[in-house]
């Protein structure tokens, strides 16, 4: 169990309450009940971002690898790349099979 704080009174972690939103605010204090001892306490909160590469070979040259988003219905499929995620419609014969498939 992965808990966020712990409460500066007795302690005891606490998983911070985001019902209806709350608590993601940066630029204010939010207040909390300690599920121990009772005793509201105020916490602040930093958000932070973590970046995770992949290479995209098709904006280097290489070709795009484009498969059917498969929407529904079929008609609106798009093809998306899945390096990059570029979007393009559907060749003709790109769409008479996504049509022609059975899921």
């Amino acid at each position: 169990m992965n808990n966020d704080v712990n409460c500066p009174y007795c302690d005891t972690p606490q998983d911070i309450n985001h019902d209806d939103g709350r608590g993601y605010s940066e630029s204010e204090k939010h207040e909390q009940q300690c599920v121990s001892c009772d005793k509201y306490f105020v916490f602040t909160t930093s958000i932070s971002y973590y970046y995770e590469t992949d290479k995209a070979d098709c904006l280097n040259g290489a070709e795009h690898d484009f498969k059917p988003t498969m929407t529904v219905p079929r008609e609106y499929t798009k093809m998306r790349c899945t390096m990059c995620e570029a979007t393009r419609n559907p060749t003709e014969k790109e769409m008479e099979q996504i049509l022609t498939e059975t899921t």
